[in-house]
C-alpha cells in the first residue's frame, strides 16, 4: 500500500499518527508538496480525482480517499489496538465526539483560515467576512470545549481513540493559524499537551 500524504498538511498527519498507533509498517508513504500544487498534477488526479491529500493506494490499484475512511478501512486490517470502538455504545460515543469536533471546531477553524490568510489566497477564492464570522464561531466552540474537556482525560469513552487524533491534531494546527492562543484555554492546552506526548504524535 502507498499512502500519499504531505508534511505541512493537518488531514494526512490524522492518518500517519493512526498508523504510528497501530504499528503498522507496511505502507509507503510519498509527500506531495502542496505549496508547488503536486496535488493539482494530471498524474495525482488520476489518483484522486479532487486532488484532496490523503489518499490511500492499495495493492490492487483501488483508492480510498478521506482521512476517517482510510483510517476505518486500517482499523479493520488491524484492529488492536482499537480506535474507533469495541462495542456499540463505545462506537457511537466515539463517532460523536469525532463528528462533533469536525463539524464545531475544525471546520470553522478551517474557514477562518483558509478565507483570511494572505498564504491561502492562491489556493481558495476567499470571503474574508466569512471567514470572520467563522473565526468567531470557532472561538464560541473553543469556549464550550474547554468546559467539555476539564471533566475528563479523553474525548471519548475514557480512553484514547480517533476522536482524540482527530480533535488534536486539528487544534494543534489550526488554532494558532487563526491567531488564537490557545494558551488561553488552560483546560484544551492540557489535553492537547497530554496527548501530544504520546510517541505517535511525534510522526
Amino acid at each position: 500500500m502507498k499512502l500519499y500524504s504531505s508534511p505541512v498538511a493537518p488531514s494526512p498527519r490524522k492518518v500517519l499518527i493512526f498508523i504510528a498507533e497501530k504499528g503498522i509498517k507496511n505502507i509507503e508513504v510519498e509527500n506531495l508538496d502542496i505549496g508547488k500544487m503536486e496535488h493539482k498534477t494530471p498524474e495525482y488526479k488520476k489518483i484522486a480525482p479532487n486532488s484532496r491529500i490523503p489518499a490511500l493506494v492499495l495493492d490492487d490499484g483501488k483508492v480510498i480517499l478521506e482521512t476517517t475512511a482510510i483510517c476505518r478501512y486500517l482499523e479493520c486490517l488491524h484492529p488492536k489496538p482499537n480506535l474507533f470502538g469495541e462495542n456499540p455504545m463505545e462506537i457511537a460515543e466515539i463517532e460523536m465526539w469525532y463528528s462533533r469536533v469536525s463539524f464545531e471546531l475544525m471546520l470553522p477553524l478551517m474557514h477562518g483560515f483558509r478565507h483570511t490568510h494572505p498564504h491561502m489566497s492562491a489556493l481558495e477564492n476567499q470571503n474574508n467576512e466569512f471567514g470572520l464570522a467563522q473565526r468567531e464561531l470557532a472561538v464560541k466552540s473553543l469556549g464550550y470545549y474547554e468546559e467539555v474537556i476539564g471533566e475528563k482525560e479523553f474525548i471519548a469513552c475514557n480512553k484514547f481513540s480517533y476522536a482524540d487524533i482527530q480533535a488534536v491534531s486539528s487544534l494543534q494546527f489550526l488554532v494558532r493559524l487563526n491567531k488564537i492562543d490557545i494558551n488561553d484555554y488552560k483546560n484544551l492546552s492540557n489535553y492537547i499537551n497530554t496527548i501530544a506526548e504520546r510517541p505517535s504524535f511525534s510522526v
